[in-house]
C-alpha cells in the first residue's frame, strides 16, 4: 500500500513536470513547477466530474491562465500533451492487438474497445492536422463564424466583437504551434516520454495491488490488460468512467486472478489509480476557484468605493 502511495505521488510529479517542461521564458514565461501539478489536478478533477472526460482540458486552461499563461499558450500545451497521449495509446494498442493474438480481452468488451479506438483515431486525425498544419485553424474558425452567425443574427456588432477575440487567439495559437514544432522539438519529444511514464507507472500500479494481495501473476500479462483498460476508459462516456471502469477491471482481470479477489482488486485499484487523484484535484480546484471569488469580490468592492470618491 505504501509503495503504491507512492507510485500515486509519481504520478502527481510526472503529471505537473509534462506541463512544466514548456514554460522555459524562449517563448512561454517560467511557470512554478507546483502551479503545473495543480493545473494538472485541475484537469484530472474535472475529468472526473465531466461525460468523456471534456472538462479536463478546460480546467487545466483555466488553471494556467490563472497564473499569467496566455490562453492560446496554454492551448498549445494542452494539444501538444493530448497528441503525445493519443499517440501512446494508438501505439500500444497496436503493440498488445498482435502480441497477443487480436487481443485478451473478454469477448463482452469487444464492442468497447472498437468504439474506443475509432474515437481515439477520429481525435487522433484532428488534432495531427492541427498541430502539423496550423493554418487549419483558420478553417475551424470559418466553421464557428458560421455557427455564430445563427446564435447572434440580431446583433451584428456583439458578433463581430466575440468573433475578432476568438480571431486574435487563433493567430497566437498558430504561432505557439510553429513556434514548438520547428524551435522545441525535443520538448516535444520529452512530452512524449513523460507520457510513456505517466501511463508505465499507472499500469504498474495494478500489479502492484495484485503483488500486495498476495497473488502470483504474470507481469507482462498484467501491462497488456492495463493497457486495453485504460484505453477502454479514456473517453468513456460517463463521469470520471463509473461503472464502466468498475465493470471493465473485473472483466479484464477474471482471467487472472480468483473472483474472490476481484471486487477487493477493483476497489483498491480505482482508490489509487483514480480517487486520491480526484480528491485531490477537487481540493486544488476549489480552493482556487474561492481564492478567484474573493479576487472579484475586491476589486467590485474597489471600484464601488472609486465611484463613490468620485461622486458629487
Amino acid at each position: 500500500m505504501l509503495l503504491a502511495l507512492l507510485m500515486v505521488g509519481m504520478d502527481l510529479f510526472l503529471g505537473g513536470l509534462r506541463i512544466h517542461i514548456f514554460f522555459t521564458k524562449e517563448i512561454l514565461k517560467k511557470v512554478r513547477f507546483i502551479d503545473c501539478v495543480k493545473a494538472n489536478l485541475t484537469n484530472t478533477f474535472v475529468s472526473a466530474i465531466t461525460p468523456a472526460s471534456t472538462g479536463g482540458g478546460p480546467g487545466q486552461l483555466y488553471s494556467l491562465t490563472r497564473r499569467g499563461v496566455p490562453l492560446s499558450g496554454a492551448v498549445s500545451v494542452t494539444a501538444i500533451n493530448f497528441f503525445s497521449t493519443l499517440l501512446f495509446f494508438l501505439l500500444t494498442y497496436v503493440l498488445v492487438f498482435f502480441l497477443t493474438h487480436q487481443g485478451i480481452f473478454a469477448k463482452g468488451l469487444t464492442y468497447l474497445v472498437k468504439f474506443s479506438f475509432l474515437t481515439f483515431f477520429a481525435a487522433f486525425l484532428v488534432i495531427t492536422v492541427m498541430l502539423i498544419k496550423p493554418k487549419s485553424l483558420h478553417l475551424l474558425f470559418r466553421i464557428f463564424s458560421f455557427v455564430t452567425k445563427i446564435i447572434w443574427r440580431k446583433n451584428e456588432e456583439k458578433r463581430k466583437t466575440f468573433l475578432d477575440k476568438i480571431e486574435d487567439q487563433v493567430v497566437q495559437l498558430r504561432f505557439y504551434l510553429q513556434h514548438f514544432f520547428h524551435k522545441q522539438k525535443l520538448t516535444l519529444f520529452f512530452s512524449f516520454i513523460l507520457t510513456v511514464m505517466i501511463y508505465f507507472n499507472k499500469y504498474l500500479m495494478a500489479y502492484v495491488i495484485i503483488k500486495g494481495l498476495g497473488l502470483n501473476v504474470n507481469f507482462l500479462h498484467v501491462m497488456y490488460l492495463q493497457i486495453i483498460q485504460f484505453f477502454i476508459l479514456y473517453f468513456s462516456p460517463t463521469p470520471g468512467a463509473s461503472g464502466i471502469a468498475e465493470i471493465s477491471s473485473v472483466s479484464l482481470m477474471s482471467t487472472l486472478m480468483p473472483k474472490a479477489y476481484l471486487p477487493v482488486f477493483a476497489i483498491l485499484w480505482r482508490i489509487f489509480s483514480n480517487h486520491l487523484g480526484v480528491a485531490l484535484g477537487g481540493w486544488v480546484t476549489l480552493k482556487d476557484l474561492d481564492q478567484h471569488f474573493k479576487e472579484k469580490q475586491k476589486k467590485l468592492e474597489e471600484i464601488a468605493k472609486e465611484a463613490q470618491v468620485a461622486s458629487p
